[in-house]
């Protein structure tokens, strides 16, 4: 099985290196997408062996995963997940494992103990899982969760028209749409002093827009 990692990230110089380096020991190739960083991630991801892709200016998340999706072409796995470090590459095999009967793997941290989650995060998630559970009429525990696996074979259908962090939302919509079987995987997050780039209200608002939006394309 040929694998690929494709990693969105915005000034992590601090995370990236390590996020690369043990990631490689499960993929055979990674794509780090530089989304307008103004900090030193492009290089230090590159030295530690990545393709790098680098945007001039800050995209969002949604427009660097589908940059980075580009090159999954040939691939039987394409693995997505944050360069934050949150996320730990050796859980991979856990969800390249799901994948065998799935299109889509969610890596679900309400599987695990999710207990160190912050409130505010457990209670969008919360929220969000109920709306996207009624959506699809499956349930999904961790609709916002950005470590992911999919089909190779399948990764050309998904168009991801969606902006910034609507990404995770929109995927598992269209997914549903075109018949994947999309199953989730338990795994563990890593959280420490790093700065989120999400801001609560504006970014919950563009997501509840692009929810809308899909809904209603025809």
């Amino acid at each position: 099985m040929r694998k690929i990692a494709v990693i969105p990230a915005f000034n992590e110089e601090r995370a990236i290196g390590g996020v690369v380096t043990k990631t490689s020991e499960y993929v055979d190739k990674i794509v780090v997408v530089d989304d307008g960083s103004v900090d030193k991630t492009s290089n230090i991801a590159g030295k530690a062996g990545a393709e790098v892709i680098r945007l001039d200016i800050n995209t969002g998340k949604a427009n660097a995963v589908r940059e980075g999706l580009r090159l999954c072409s040939g691939y039987d796995a394409v693995i997505i997940m944050d360069g934050d470090g949150q996320h730990l590459p050796r859980e991979i095999p856990i969800l390249l494992e799901k994948l065998e009967n799935s299109d889509l793997v969610i890596g679900s941290r309400f599987l695990k103990d999710a207990t160190k989650m912050p409130l505010n995060s457990k209670i969008s998630n919360k929220i969000a899982s109920l709306l996207m559970s009624s959506l699809i009429r499956q349930k999904i525990t961790d609709p916002q969760s950005g470590l992911r696996a999919i089909r190779g074979e399948r990764v050309g259908e998904l168009e991801l028209k969606a902006e910034r962090y609507a990404l995770e939302h929109i995927m598992i919509l269209e997914a549903k749409r075109k018949h994947f079987v999309i199953s989730e995987a338990p795994i563990t997050t890593v959280y420490g002093a790093e700065r989120s780039d999400i801001h609560p209200v504006r970014d919950t608002l563009i997501v509840i827009l692009n929810i809308m939006k899909f809904i209603l394309r025809l």
